[in-house]
């Protein structure tokens, strides 16, 4: 009885800490995709073969946007080693998770999340998981919430047999079991759903009704083309309701009553051949080394944005079992610095053994540091601190140029030593490239275009933006640009009501008298501030006058960038750095 206790004790008294870290860990490498685990290395080999296969049915089959980087997944022996990585509220809530962050897209998988599931249940999640990655990370369409959580169920029960035949239709067993149990959300609750803003039971029916949903309008010839202008009209700001039966062909009511009638059990599964032609062979295994993983698990936790408390935990006991390291202590460092916490970031940097200053790990964080506690002090005239942050960030993108946050952080760092526009905008448009949809990269992006007046690019990266953005006004504001960048004569997009806004600033802008001029200031966040003048005595005093209104507000509000003349009557110069007609 007594060594029972005691073995109950140990099995139950292990943190999420001490599982990661006491765990071996491998690293299963494809042409696309990086699997880290815990587990089994020869299970995930399997996963990853039928990865490949998927990614080649999904660009033939499924006509995604094509991967233009490697997704890395942290494949999970165990529900304590997710609650690790994800924290203790994701892992409640869910047994896979698919991330898009400014230094790439990651996926999580906890393996033994629905051991009860027939087949691989590992695989069905990955395969969501994995859509998500193909819809989310390189497009710039957004998806309702319904839509992409249904065409992620769909094509999760994907199989390929050993004839080289697909199958794909079948339903998953947890929406089979929900829509066994009526648990349907009604049709325009189901269209309108965001995420976050509905219960758990409803996002359980959420699911199952989406997965419905998009069966029945993919895999039919007529309705996918209906589908396709819907989605179309939706990233153009249609109303999320009225779009789906528009696009159809039908009212809300003859939608509804279609809704209400499909089947809830029973639904149809398709066959073709699939061509293994394409599907990459190439596998490597190999252990990693036990530091490098916990390194890796720690800046992963820090860029995601675990406090620095529980990190601090797991840095604690990786000391205990002497895999320590500078890694280490400089993923803490990001994390204090992402909470604010300055002052204790750089004494854990000066921790740091001057022999380790040049490793990556340490660039990237104290480049970090350096560049947010000086924007967030305001102390931006310390030209020389800044010159080695620049070049530090050119040493990482040097090192590692598929990382999206090395980008936006030169150009932050650009901007404000006063490269001329054009230079830091072309480091911020790879930033973009590399992470359309990381809201704070794609909104100064979209401010910066409006500035050049490039329209076309202007519309498309801030249509998805508009999409994720929730505040009012920061819609407006968008919406504001767009209307007022629309030419005579083009169809014009709805986004609402712009009545706030530098769109509609330059609007009012036109019909002010003559002998007038603007002149902005435009920093890395998108604040703005403007000062313009009319009437004046000669154009010379009215851009004088227009510089001095600007630096005022630029001084109250603390936009961070220098104030630039951007018109002279209606003639774009300066921020432009080009010669157009407003």
């Amino acid at each position: 009885m007594i060594t029972f206790i005691l073995v109950f004790f140990v099995i139950t008294s292990c943190t999420s800490s001490e599982q990661l870290i006491n765990s071996d860990w491998y690293e299963v490498e494809t042409e696309h995709f990086r699997i880290v685990t815990n587990d089994n290395p020869k299970r995930i080999q399997k996963l990853a073969v039928d990865l490949e296969k998927f990614r080649v049915f999904a660009r033939n089959y499924i006509h995604f946007s094509p991967d233009q980087q490697k997704l890395t997944i942290y494949a999970l022996s165990d529900r304590m080693s997710f609650e690790g990585m994800s924290g203790v509220e994701n892992a409640g809530r869910t047994i896979g998770r698919f991330q898009n962050t400014s230094h790439g897209s990651f996926a999580l998988l906890n393996l033994k999340g629905n051991k009860y599931l027939p087949d691989n249940p590992a695989r069905q999640t990955l395969f969501h998981e994995y859509t998500h990655f193909l819809t989310h990370s390189h497009s710039q369409q957004n998806y309702p919430y319904w839509f992409s959580e249904g065409v992620a169920e769909v094509f999760s029960t994907v199989a390929f047999d050993k004839n080289n035949n697909f199958r794909v239709g079948d339903i998953p067993v947890d929406r089979a079991i929900s829509l066994s149990r009526s648990k349907v959300l009604p049709l325009g609750a189901l269209l309108e759903a965001v995420p976050g803003a509905i219960n758990a039971r409803d996002t359980e029916a959420l699911y199952a009704s989406g997965w419905m949903l998009s069966h029945w309008l993919i895999f039919d010839a007529e309705r996918l083309e209906g589908l396709n202008k819907y989605l179309s009209a939706y990233n153009n700001g249609a109303d999320p309701v009225a779009a789906l039966p528009a696009a159809l062909g039908m009212t809300f009511e003859e939608l509804e009553s279609l809704y209400q009638k499909l089947r809830k059990t029973d639904f149809q599964y398709y066959k073709g051949l699939f061509s293994s032609k394409e599907v990459s062979e190439s596998i490597n295994v190999q252990a990693l080394e036990n530091h490098k993983a916990i390194a890796e698990i720690a800046h992963f936790m820090a860029i995601t944005g675990q406090e620095a408390e529980t990190l601090k935990e797991f840095i604690a006991y990786a000391e205990q079992k002497a895999v320590s390291s500078s890694a280490l202590l400089s993923a803490l460092a990001i994390a204090e610095a992402k909470q604010e916490n300055y002052s204790s970031a750089r004494e854990i940097l000066d921790e740091i053994a001057e022999k380790n200053r040049d490793e990556t790990s340490y660039l990237e964080a104290a480049a970090m540091v350096f560049l947010y506690e000086a924007l967030a002090a305001g102390k931006m005239d310390d030209v020389q601190k800044f010159k080695k942050i620049r070049d530090a960030y050119v040493t990482l993108v040097n090192t590692k140029g598929d990382v999206p946050a090395y980008w936006h952080e030169l150009a932050i760092t650009m901007q404000v030593l006063g490269y001329p526009r054009s230079q830091y905008v072309k480091i911020l448009e790879q930033a973009y490239l590399r992470a359309p949809r990381d809201i704070n990269i794609a909104w100064w992006y979209a401010h910066e275009l409006y500035l050049s007046r490039d329209t076309e690019m202007f519309i498309r990266v801030t249509q998805p933006l508009l999409m994720q953005i929730t505040s009012l006004e920061s819609r407006e504001h968008l919406s504001s640009m767009m209307v007022e960048l629309q030419p005579a004569g083009r169809p014009q997009v709805e986004q609402g009501a712009a009545k706030n806004g530098l769109g509609q600033l330059l609007s009012e802008y036109r019909f002010l008298s003559e002998n007038k001029a603007l002149a902005i200031a435009m920093d890395y966040r998108g604040a703005y501030v403007v000062g313009y003048i009319e009437n004046s005595a000669s154009q010379s005093e009215a851009n004088e006058v227009a510089l001095q209104a600007c630096e005022a507000q630029r001084e109250q509000h603390q936009v961070k960038d220098r104030c630039e003349l951007y018109l002279e009557e209606e003639v774009i110069v300066g921020a432009a750095e080009t010669s157009q007609v407003l």
